[in-house]
C-alpha cells in the first residue's frame, strides 16, 4: 500500500497535513486533511490528478506510475485563475510596473546629471 503525507503551512499560518491511502494492488485512494477523510476513489490504476484547496491555496495532487511503481506528488496549483492566484499576479504585476518606473526615473537623472557635467565643464 502506497503511503504519503504532506505537513504544509497556509498563507494564513495554519497547519494542514495532507495524506494519501493507495492500494497498489485495487487501485483505492484515500485523501485526508487532518485526519478528516475528503476524497474516495476507486480503481485508480493508472495516472491520475486530483485538485482541491488547502486554505486558500489550490494544490494539484499527481498519482505517477512508472514501472509497476506509483509516486506522489503533491503541488500548489499557481495556473489556475483562483482569487489568490489571481491576487499574486496582480501583486507582481504592480511591482513590475513600479520597477519600470524607478528604472526609467533613475535613467533620467543619470542623463540631467550627465548634460549638468558637460555643460559646467564647457562652461569653465
Amino acid at each position: 500500500m502506497g503511503q504519503q503525507v504532506w505537513n504544509m503551512d497556509s498563507v494564513t499560518g495554519d497547519h494542514y497535513t495532507v495524506g494519501l491511502y493507495h492500494g497498489e494492488d485495487s487501485g483505492n485512494v484515500v485523501l485526508y486533511m487532518n485526519n478528516e477523510v475528503f476524497l474516495i476513489d476507486f480503481h485508480i490504476l493508472d495516472d491520475k490528478n486530483y485538485h482541491f484547496y488547502v486554505g486558500h491555496e489550490f494544490m494539484c495532487l499527481s498519482i505517477m506510475r512508472k514501472n509497476e511503481e506509483y509516486f506522489y506528488d503533491l503541488q500548489v496549483d499557481r495556473d489556475t485563475p483562483t482569487p489568490l492566484n489571481t491576487a499574486i499576479r496582480k501583486s507582481e504585476s504592480s511591482d513590475e510596473k513600479l520597477l519600470l518606473t524607478g528604472m526609467i526615473v533613475a535613467s533620467i537623472l543619470l542623463l540631467a546629471l550627465f548634460i549638468y557635467n558637460c555643460y559646467v565643464r564647457y562652461i569653465f
